[in-house]
């Protein structure tokens, strides 16, 4: 003990006399720990302020370029995009004879291709169709406007005049209003695509606020200015504004002239502020568009510098921090020295009377909190007890020896030595029967309290035994009893407790019960198969049968399990009925199916493969029926799902609710689908074949369905039969042909597909007139 004592005093003195060393050595540490920052951040600010301007220049420069790259792809894909929209069938020469007042469709259609085009691309604010034939007018998405006074549509026909047919202007002609933008530039395109004599035009004007937006991206700081001009000079826009354009584009403009034939970009001094031009050209159907870039040179280098100035005046905080650092930290190093010091040698450095107080103390502090550990340990016990035997009976210790296990068996409570072992599995069954006594997802209640009663009656009864919670109504039981024990009366007195235990659920829980029982094993490592073999007996209950008790070791032996008759017709009746629709009928077809399976004393097993078997036909009518069953059901496993069904009334709902409906209801929504694809093709067969003799038959025929149903199709789609609807097709083509021509009557009902004297009679029965008077009226 006295030499303890000395080697603290030692220690004590050492540190006492050492202390003023101490912390001059740890003062110099930091401040030397400091100075690379110092050293990294003055060299950082000195290469950033000198060095890296031209290179952060440059990158810049490629930026600009790279931007406007994007801006030129934007509007050459908007040029390819628009041109290809003279070549469609809508603008080609038939709009030469467009009638306004009679071609509703067509001018509908023009309607809509125009509003298309308009949202085509974000850079289009307007798109205007202009006609100079029949009668000049203007289409637009909102109205067509005709065009009278000869000063109005001089504007218009210059367009046409151009040598190009696609080209861009500021000249286009535009209506007045209060949103309206002067000298806007818009992209003409004549029509009909690639003809030598065009009749029209149409126009596209550019929403200038987008492509201010777009010019904003060539300044990628929030200072600075571009412009986008031509090159002859007659347009321009800044990005500051539509009609906006202040001293600085004035200069840049001057400036540019000085430079554009010297390099891509050059420094401009404007107001004691430096500016980085970049510039350049795009090609734009003939034309030179060019646009100016300006950015201040200190929006560009401003980043880097200022992270230069912030790692510089880190730095020196870094030194101050460490010269206040390195007197704190020195001090509180030294501090708890100094303390152990006096707790071990007094203040003064006198002899201690009761120094290991602390020590008593503590140790009473650790041998608390020990008594604390043990108990929490105590209380857990039961739970690791339940959770071993649980990965037991589920086979999770097969990689173990039978010595292990046994081992582990004795630290849990168990005696293992010349024992012999018995697994017993419950079954509760009639959840669904119970009638508001439970509620769907309280099974892993009804189950907890199936074992706690199982549980009870074990405790009385046996030495040994364990009670395991398989959740799901399945409940398991270990027995355990000495080698030596009678095997005729351990057999008699397992099946009083089974009768027991199955008459108390009953009475408390008004539930059916199926109980297994396996054959008896001296092995630990065979408690998993003998458990794995009482829980495949439960298959084979018998339906009829409310409580039963299965022994393992007779199934073998009894040959009457397994027979069971499956009923052929009705499989068929039900898959007939499934095609055709019938839900219900499928429905009670399926009820009267389970119970000539469930009926002379079948198996749960049986019923079980009968339903799989029933699965498996209406799966593969649902393949015949040209449907994709992992699509229908969303890919679930229904084997699966039906294979853990044990009652026949869960069965029954999980065919009708899971199966049934899902199948029925997606082939109507078929069948309808198929039936709107039939009459469009009848309709669009209608319209191109009207003039030849067209009856209800022959359509049927043509498209392999009866009259009737494509009758009935028809008025239920269209609105209208089917030969009122052949009827109008006819009527309207005959009235064009009234109108615009000059044949014969009888021509005209011939090439309308009616025979003369007929074809007066139904026109005058639909208009009100005779064709000839019709005709008269038209041409007055």
């Amino acid at each position: 003990m006295d030499r303890i004592w000395k080697r603290w005093f030692g220690i004590a003195s050492k540190y006492k006399y050492n202390s003023r060393f101490f912390r001059k050595s740890l003062v110099m540490m930091l401040l030397v720990a400091s100075i690379p920052g110092l050293i990294i951040g003055v060299s950082i600010y000195w290469l950033a302020s000198d060095n890296m301007e031209g290179e952060l220049q440059r990158l810049h420069q490629n930026q600009i370029k790279q931007r406007a790259e994007n801006i030129d792809d934007q509007l050459a894909y908007l040029e390819l995009t628009f041109s290809h929209w003279a070549f469609d069938s809508k603008f080609d020469e038939k709009l030469k004879t467009l009638d306004i007042a009679y071609n509703f469709e067509q001018v509908q259609d023009l309607y809509r291709t125009l509003l298309v085009m308009e949202g085509a691309h974000p850079l289009l604010e307007r798109v205007e169709l202009f006609l100079d034939k029949p009668r000049p007018l203007i289409f637009n998405k909102l109205q067509y406007t005709y065009i009278t006074e000869s000063a109005s549509l001089q504007p218009y026909e210059s367009l046409l005049k151009k040598e190009r047919s696609v080209f861009w202007t500021n000249a286009y002609p535009e209506a007045p209003t209060k949103d309206s933008v002067p000298n806007s530039l818009s992209l003409v395109n004549k029509i009909p695509g690639g003809s030598t004599e065009p009749f029209g035009a149409i126009v596209a004007t550019i929403n200038q606020e987008n492509l201010i937006k777009m010019l904003k991206t060539l300044t990628p700081y929030n200072e600075g200015e571009t412009i986008l001009l031509t090159g002859d000079g007659s347009w321009k826009l800044s990005s500051g504004g539509i009609g906006k354009f202040t001293d600085i584009d004035i200069a840049l403009q001057q400036e540019y002239l000085k430079h554009s034939s010297k390099s891509e970009s050059f420094l401009f001094e404007h107001n004691k502020t430096t500016y980085s031009v970049s510039y350049g050209q795009f090609s734009r159907l003939g034309t030179t568009w060019v646009y100016i870039s300006a950015a201040p040179l200190t929006s560009i280098t401003a980043p880097v510098v200022l992270v230069s100035k912030w790692i510089l005046f880190i730095s020196l905080s870094g030194l101050l921090l460490a010269l206040l650092m390195s007197w704190f930290v020195s001090h509180r190093m030294y501090s708890p020295v100094e303390r152990l010091v006096r707790l071990l040698s007094g203040d003064k450095g006198t002899e201690l009377s009761d120094e290991f107080d602390l020590f008593e103390k503590q140790w009473n502090h650790l041998s608390k909190e020990s008594e604390t550990m043990r108990s929490k340990l105590t209380e857990q016990l039961p739970l690791l007890r339940e959770g071993f035997f649980l990965q037991l009976v589920q086979g999770y210790f097969y990689s173990l020896q039978e010595n292990d296990l046994r081992e582990r068996m004795k630290h849990h409570g168990w005696k293992t030595d010349n024992r012999q072992f018995v697994a017993l599995m419950f079954q509760l069954t009639g959840f669904s029967n119970l009638q508001g006594r439970f509620s769907s997802g309280d099974e892993d209640l009804v189950t907890f309290t199936a074992a706690n009663i199982i549980e009870e009656l074990t405790g009385t009864q046996y030495e040994q035994v364990e009670v395991i919670n398989f959740h799901n109504f399945s409940v398991g039981l270990l027995l355990s009893f000495p080698h030596d024990h009678p095997a005729r009366w351990l057999e008699d007195d397992i099946s009083a407790f089974c009768q027991e235990a199955t008459q108390t659920i009953n009475r408390i829980l008004k539930m059916q019960v199926t109980v297994s029982i396996s054959k008896s094993t001296y092995q630990v490592k065979q408690i998993p198969h003998l458990f794995e073999e009482a829980r495949q007996a439960l298959v084979y209950r018998d339906l009829l049968d409310d409580n039963q008790i299965i022994k393992t070791e007779l199934l073998s032996k009894s040959s009457t399990l397994m027979e069971s008759t499956f009923p052929f017709t009705l499989e068929k009746e039900i898959v007939h009925a499934i095609r055709n629709g019938l839900e219900n009928e499928a429905v009670e077809l399926i009820e009267q199916f389970m119970k000539e399976l469930s009926a002379s004393g079948s198996t749960e097993l049986a019923v079980q493969q009968g339903m799989l078997q029933l699965l498996g036909s209406i799966r593969y009518a649902v393949l015949q029926s040209g449907m994709n069953p992992v699509q229908l059901f969303g890919g679930v496993n229904l084997f699966e799902q039906l294979a853990q069904l044990k009652e026949p009334e869960e069965m029954l709902k999980w065919f009708q609710y899971k199966l049934v409906a899902v199948f029925v209801q997606e082939l109507i929504s078929r069948q309808d689908f198929h039936l709107k694809q039939m009459v469009e093709k009848v309709i669009l067969h209608l319209r191109e074949n009207y003039m030849t003799m067209l009856s209800l038959d022959s359509c049927a025929e043509l498209f392999g369905t009866s009259p009737y149903t494509l009758s009935r199709a028809f008025k239920h789609i269209s609105g209208v039969n089917f030969i009122d609807y052949l009827t109008d097709i006819r009527i309207d083509n005959a009235k064009g042909l009234l109108r615009e021509t000059e044949i014969k009557i009888n021509e005209v009902a011939e090439r309308v597909g009616y025979q003369h004297t007929y074809f007066n009679r139904i026109f005058k029965k639909y208009e009100g007139i005779t064709p000839s008077q019709f005709r008269e009226l038209n041409r007055s």
